[in-house]
């Protein structure tokens, strides 16, 4: 996801600096223009020259440090200065289909101007590749498991608290615009939340379009801030389902004549798909795209009008999705079956005061996002909360990441920055992948005597994730 016209122009070694003086971290100042052997390591989409790095340059004091020369965030921005938080959640949207992850077309442009003005993270995870636990891990800095929500169950396990209920509790309006009915306040996701709204009705949905209904939504709701600072999850989830083509958005072959002609429901696709040419595959990736691009109209909608009522300046925006797509990179589509990188390699961007623009190259996950606005806001990170604030990340403390689903299929992953391991809890299977020489995960490399002590590196690793967390 890195080109080389990304990295740091300045053409000798950085130093670990905020403004004209060095910041002491306890060890020895940290190379962020490191050797083009580096550098040539970093990136995870399949259209850029380069591959991943998931291991943190650093990251420390409140500070965020990218492969440039040190981009930041203030971490007393606070509740002092009644600052507002905007998340842009998507649903479905897979970090290598947006312009500002290396996709060669131009699904995402407001999203990409968005991009360049903040920190865009180039390596995060999702702890679940589908909607509902996604969500829920989101908001309360947990792993599904650990909250009761990895499978099929539909209500929070007590005592999980979000977010919401926090930052209610400090005085925020707080309110949710969704778009997908598995997101409903009977789960306890709404708990904390002045306003928990579906704007889609669940025996219409997934049929039609509803990211301009979100956006509506929001702006009313932005119309109504009373003076306190607000914190708004807008959440889109038109890439998801039913990719029809969008007027005005067509990136397929205006000749194409076959299967998907006109766009079929996720159903049909997948009774259709053993009888699919190449060119019908092409076809539902461009109608895959189309559905990006319309989402992103409508938050370039949203943008605008949070900066029309002249809250921008005084918000952090972070844009991110829930989980990604398989458009049967690995023989499925849709969402929830598999932990490779199509699912659960996610965007995110941090967008507002005291963040300078830059690339962070921290591995992360989206558990790491609630304690990470805590920390932000200068607010105490809830202890039951797992992840961790990005600020105190760093290249010395570098962590295992894991992910996992047990939707139709029981599966763990654990990754570093260069290696995955993937275990189907029902077969007792277990795959591994260089994500950097093979990011299309294709080759599996469990039986890799070369790579034998990494593989047990790795297996030790996501059975104490399970021990903790099951």
């Amino acid at each position: 996801m890195t080109s080389a016209s990304q990295r740091s122009t300045c053409g000798n070694p950085c130093l670990f600096q905020a403004g004209p003086t060095s910041i002491c971290t306890g060890v020895a100042p940290l190379p962020l223009c490191p050797g083009p052997g580096l550098l040539a390591r970093v990136g995870r989409s399949m259209f850029a020259p380069a591959q991943p790095l998931r291991a943190a340059l650093a990251v420390s004091l409140g500070v965020w440090v990218a492969a440039g020369c040190a981009p930041k965030v203030n971490g007393q921005a606070g509740m002092g200065s009644g600052l507002n938080v905007l998340i842009v959640l998507l649903d479905g949207a897979r970090a290598d289909h947006l312009g500002c992850y290396g996709y060669p077309l131009e699904t995402t442009p407001h999203i990409d101007t968005l991009a360049g003005d903040g920190l865009r993270f180039s390596d995060v995870v999702t702890p679940s590749p589908w909607s509902r636990p996604a969500f829920a891990s989101l908001i309360t800095g947990r792993y599904p498991s650990s909250i009761g929500m990895s499978g099929e169950a539909e209500q929070l396990v007590g005592g999980a608290h979000g977010i919401a209920a926090f930052l209610q509790s400090e005085g925020y309006a707080t309110w949710a615009i969704l778009s997908h009915p598995f997101l409903n306040p009977a789960s306890g996701l709404g708990e904390g939340f002045d306003e928990f709204r579906l704007v889609v009705d669940r025996t219409a949905w997934p049929k039609g379009l509803s990211a301009s209904l979100v956006t509506d939504a929001a702006l009313e709701q932005l119309d109504e801030v009373d003076g306190r600072p607000f914190f708004l999850i807008a959440h889109y989830a038109d890439p998801l389902h039913d990719w029809a083509p969008v007027q005005g958005f067509e990136f397929g072959d205006p000749d194409y004549r076959g299967a998907l002609e006109g766009g079929l429901g996720m159903s049909d696709l997948l009774r259709g798909r053993q009888n699919w040419t190449q060119a019908d595959l092409t076809e539902l990736r461009a109608h895959y795209d189309a559905e990006l691009a319309y989402v992103d109209t409508q938050v370039g909608r949203l943008l605008a009008g949070l900066t029309d009522t002249g809250l921008r300046a005084n918000t952090l925006i972070v844009l991110t999705s829930t989980h990604g797509m398989q458009l049967f990179d690995h023989g499925g589509l849709g969402d929830s079956q598999t932990l490779h990188d199509e699912l659960i390699h996610v965007p995110l961007l941090l967008v507002g005061p005291g963040v300078e623009p830059g690339l962070n190259e921290v591995g992360a996950n989206l558990i790491d996002l609630a304690p990470t606005l805590c920390d932000y806001l200068s607010l105490n990170v809830p202890k039951a909360m797992e992840g961790t604030p990005v600020q105190a990340l760093s290249v010395e403390r570098r962590r295992i990441l894991f992910s996992e689903t047990d939707r139709l299929r029981r599966r763990r992953a654990a990754m570093d920055e260069r290696y995955k391991v993937i275990l189907d809890l029902e077969s007792g299977e277990l795959r591994m992948f260089d994500l950097i020489e093979d990011p299309h995960e294709a080759h599996n490399l469990a039986d890799a005597p070369e790579l034998r002590g990494h593989r047990a590196l790795l297996e030790a690793a996501l059975e104490r994730f399970m021990d903790s967390n099951e």
